[in-house]
């Protein structure tokens, strides 16, 4: 067994980490037995674990097969974009009346952030990744909507996975110039952002599949 004992949360942060960035690569089988062993815990935390990974939409359980790391499509990406398009949308709608001055300077402080992370060559692309996801989550907490809120943390710990393999640097640096559209609509509390939202989600999800194929 392992040297050190990790707690549940410990145990489901590593995996999900590994996960994201492609240690364990789509298809993987994980193994309940060597992860135990390696972990320093029994077989049952490790399957709760495995059981809350799927439910993130990161694993899949196969019964009389085993866990495997999740395989995303183009079918799972364009479905996913077409729902986020009309919940963000809606999200920066109501923003418009709930968002606090506060938030939307946090808002700012991220796109500059991920302005400085696309001038940087070669980008890291987890770094901007993780930029870039809570730019969006920052916008859907704005709405002050808890249905949609919850309904987005879904979406995106899926959407994150792909994220990685989908994004290239040409698309990033694309997408921070709608970004600085989308602040400059919030800034200005201008009802014209939420079609602008619409269509930048859109432009996101041509721009993936581009650099998918």
């Amino acid at each position: 067994m392992g040297s050190k004992r990790y707690s549940s949360e410990e145990i489901y942060s590593k995996l999900r980490g590994r996960i994201l960035t492609d240690r364990y690569y789509p298809g993987q089988k994980l193994s309940e037995n060597s992860l135990a062993e390696e972990l320093g815990c029994s077989r049952t935390p490790i399957r709760e674990i495995l059981k809350k990974l799927e439910s993130d939409g990161l694993v899949v359980v196969r019964p009389k097969s085993g866990s495997y790391v999740r395989n995303e499509n183009e079918k799972d990406v364009i479905e996913l974009l077409q729902v986020r398009t009309y919940l963000e949308s809606l999200a920066f709608a109501l923003c418009l009346d709930r968002m606090t001055d506060r938030e939307i300077g946090r808002i700012e402080r991220l796109k500059s952030q991920m302005d400085a992370s696309v001038s940087v060559h070669p980008m890291d692309m987890m770094k901007y990744a993780s930029l870039h996801y809570e730019f969006h989550y920052s916008i859907v907490k704005g709405s002050k909507n808890d249905l949609l809120t919850r309904t987005f943390e879904r979406l995106n710990l899926r959407y994150s996975h792909m994220f990685y393999r989908w994004m290239d640097d040409t698309a990033a640096s694309e997408t921070q110039s709608e970004h600085t559209q989308i602040v400059r609509f919030l800034r200005n509390r201008d009802p014209e952002g939420e079609g602008f939202m619409k269509e930048h989600l859109w432009s996101l999800l041509k721009r993936l599949i581009r650099a998918k194929r």
